[in-house]
């Protein structure tokens, strides 16, 4: 059984595996990306996915910090929300562009089962209520829309 501080080492581990199949190996997502999502802007960088990428690792370092209690498991959830959506964010990137999505693999292979373990330990022990599992899927979904939207702006 893991703890909030267990799945968040889990966690920051398969974040950083995430970012190095989308940039380093084999790397282009961001080629990827912007032909998923082109820009109507020429000359956007890559600036604001190393800040979301940064801004997260925060957010599961908080996760351990606050360790198992509600809180911790809280923006555990949160992060992990975020990146399960991601994960489906690449599969739909996958079947649309008919083309391997850097990233694709590790948001398969790592987030959604993290998830899932998640999910079960925290709604075994009554750390977080389906409620607050619903809320920050709804939240997820908006972020990643959004997102795509801006992008293509």
């Amino acid at each position: 059984m893991l703890d909030v501080h267990g799945l968040s080492i889990l966690l920051a581990i398969a974040a950083m595996l995430h970012v190095t199949e989308e940039f380093i190996w084999p790397g282009g997502f961001i080629a990827w990306y912007r032909e998923l999502c082109p820009p109507q802007e020429k000359g956007r960088g890559p600036e604001y996915l190393i800040w979301i990428n940064t801004l997260m690792m925060w957010f599961i370092i908080l996760a351990m910090y606050f360790g198992n209690t509600q809180t911790g498991a809280s923006i555990w959830l949160g992060v992990a929300t975020m990146l399960v959506i991601n994960a489906g964010f690449h599969i739909l990137g996958v079947i649309r562009l008919r083309k391997y999505s850097p990233g694709i693999v590790t948001a398969v292979c790592l987030y959604i089962p993290l998830f899932i373990i998640g999910i079960s330990q925290y709604l075994t022990t009554h750390l977080i209520s389906t409620e607050r599992i619903a809320i920050y899927l709804v939240i997820a979904i908006a972020y990643h829309m959004l997102s795509a939207k801006k992008q293509a702006q």
